[in-house]
């Protein structure tokens, strides 16, 4: 029993921090029917929109009253909140079209009227039905509260939730014109803490310079490095001093939200002598960074020794030449007796031989090959590929949570097309979302918050009028999923899309359904988005074909539009490169088997750019 309890605890908090409404029903014989309160989120002390949505089991007389009421003092309706705010719309049939009533600020022979309480205590709204026409029995009502209402004018106000966490209760009665209650209901929404994501990466000091010997004669030099976040460095001769206690700053050559480059003039250099400088850090919050250096010890073996020593020195070691010519040749040489220190788990100078040979001034080196990093969120423990100019650069796997921290390293300056595709746990897989961009060299390309679109499936394709269609995939846990369904046509209208809207559980899991009932028989085609709180929403999935009451279309790959996105180009191109040679169903255009020029020219044709 306990157990089950426990299950049954946890299932509940999952649902309730998806925002997805829940009903508990009155306990008496007037309880109405299929009652529920979807909210768009469930945040204490935010303003939220309502979908109530019921099925009447008694008619509502001409004149009759539908009257809302918050549970007291545990939600607020603003001062203002009106007619404008509410949409009273209803249909024959659960999830089909439904018909919207006129609503004014009074009750007349055409439009039904609406009253409100604002208070934080006991307010309530109130909907006089017209006189001429009231709602009859077995009829599907869906009262639309806040910003989500558009009928006849768009909603501004929103309901307020209760500060504090937990399940507060909405009571929903129906009354005949004479104020004797027909029915009534109570459904109850769960107040949350919101969950966030968020992304944590290491505080990295790189791409020091100069590092081994410089050429005779050097007096001068600029020593430089590069930290993945905004600081502020200062440099020694001694290791080991406290950041407040070092006088020498860098000075910045550049710096963004990303990044930061930092030189220093050293002067007074003098032949055969080797010099040794210890950088320290802090960041835009004071904090200074720790690092490990790796530094090699000389000894009896051949081979030396190296040992790891706890430190939050960037350490700089090089020296000058001391004879015209020689160029790292020379007893100890700083390349090789000592190495660069990385921080917070990134590279440092190194122990190359020989770097910084040539006329340093006035322009210091460069501060290395670009990089780049994709972070973003996919599906759990999902593959994600990354396709670079056509060819699979690397393959890497999401946390539990669905984020990705993805870094290309040893670029070479130019122009690159880049493609990321995810894999859910059942193989189903994404569209390609494609990015062109130049990198620069001793520069680091940093795209964040990719939200890949979710995978999709249908249960079937093609299906009867009156039949449910199931669409389901994965996306990012807890993340909204809105699905639309509409006639494979040109010239669509926002009219014809049927839109619904779901939550990804917390294994990324979603499904959403589609009633056929009054769907006209015809071709249509199904594709869903993902969106996450506070970070945006991501492209349209695939869109798939389906039938109703006739068979499906093609597929989702003809003419060439190997993702699905309505166009055919680069992105596409990038995906046949990808299975060129391969009998891949969807590359494999003309269906002989390979992948290859012919399914090439096929995409020339139908290309759009």
């Amino acid at each position: 029993m306990q157990s089950f309890a426990k299950i049954f605890f946890i299932v509940l908090i999952v649902i309730s921090l998806a925002a997805i409404y829940f009903c508990n029903f009155v306990s008496e014989a007037k309880a109405m029917a299929q009652v529920s309160d979807r909210i768009s989120l469930s945040w204490p002390d935010t303003g939220v929109s309502h979908t109530i949505n019921f099925l009447t089991t008694a008619a509502i007389p001409p004149a009759g009253k539908i009257i809302i009421t918050p549970e007291s003092g545990k939600f607020t309706i603003p001062a203002g909140f009106d007619y404008t705010d509410i949409d009273l719309a209803t249909s024959s049939v659960s999830g089909g079209s439904f018909s919207d009533r006129v609503l004014a600020s009074t009750s007349s022979a055409a439009a039904d009227g609406v009253s409100t309480v604002a208070s934080s205590t006991s307010g309530s709204i109130t909907i006089t039905l017209n006189s001429s026409y009231g709602i009859d029995n077995g009829v599907y009502v869906k009262i639309e509260l806040g910003t989500n209402a558009t009928y006849g004018g768009a909603g501004d106000k929103q309901i307020v939730n209760n500060n504090s966490i937990g399940s507060y209760g909405i009571v929903i009665t129906a009354y005949s014109a004479s104020d004797q209650m027909i029915k009534r209901a109570k459904v109850m929404i769960a107040i949350v803490e919101p969950v966030t994501m968020s992304v944590e990466f290491s505080k990295i000091r790189s791409n020091a310079a100069p590092i081994g010997w410089l050429v005779y004669g050097t007096t001068e030099t600029i020593m430089s490095l590069v930290t993945n976040y905004p600081a502020v460095c200062r440099y020694t001769t001694a290791s080991g001093t406290l950041y407040a206690d070092i006088s020498n700053d860098f000075s910045y050559a550049s710096s963004t939200q990303y990044y930061a480059y930092h030189t220093a003039t050293i002067s007074s250099l003098v032949n055969g002598e080797q010099y040794d400088y210890y950088v320290r850090c802090k960041d835009e919050n004071g904090v200074s960074d720790e690092v490990t250096l790796c530094v090699y010890n000389e000894g009896s073996s051949p081979y030396g020794s190296t040992t790891m020593v706890s430190s939050i020195d960037y350490w700089f070691h090089f020296g000058i030449s001391a004879q015209e010519g020689d160029e790292g040749e020379e007893s100890g040489d700083p390349g090789g007796s000592g190495g660069g220190a990385g921080g917070g788990g990134g590279g440092g100078g190194g122990a190359t031989t020989g770097t910084g040979v040539g006329e340093l001034l006035p322009f210091p080196p460069l501060p290395g090959t670009p990089s780049l990093l994709f972070q973003g969120w996919a599906y759990p423990s999902s593959y994600i590929s990354v396709i670079k100019d056509g060819i699979e650069e690397t393959r890497e796997v999401a946390a539990v949570n669905a984020s990705f921290n993805i870094n290309i390293y040893d670029l070479t300056q130019g122009v690159y097309t880049f493609g990321l595709w995810a894999e859910d746990k059942d193989k189903r897989k994404s569209i390609t979302e494609s990015f062109t961009f130049y990198v620069k060299d001793g520069t680091k390309t940093e795209i964040y918050e990719i939200i890949i679109p979710p995978t999709i499936q249908l249960n079937k394709a093609s299906v009867e009028p009156g039949e449910i269609i199931e669409v389901f995939g994965y996306s990012a846990p807890f993340s909204a999923i809105e699905a639309w369904m509409y006639p494979n046509k040109s010239n669509l209208t926002d009219l014809e899309i049927i839109k619904k809207q779901s939550v990804a559980n917390d294994s990324g899991r979603w499904s959403i359904f589609f009633n056929t009932v009054d769907v006209v028989s015809g071709q249509y085609k199904i594709k869903a988005k993902t969106r996450i709180e506070t970070v945006g929403e991501s492209d349209f999935s695939y869109a798939l074909d389906c039938g109703v009451g006739v068979e499906a279309g093609e597929g989702i790959c003809q003419g060439a539009d190997l993702n699905g996105d309505g166009k055919v180009n680069l992105t596409d191109f990038s995906i046949l490169l990808y299975y060129w040679g391969t009998d891949d169903e969807c590359a494999d255009q003309n269906k002989d088997g390979t992948v290859n020029l012919t399914d090439f020219s096929i995409m020339m044709y139908y290309w759009t750019g």
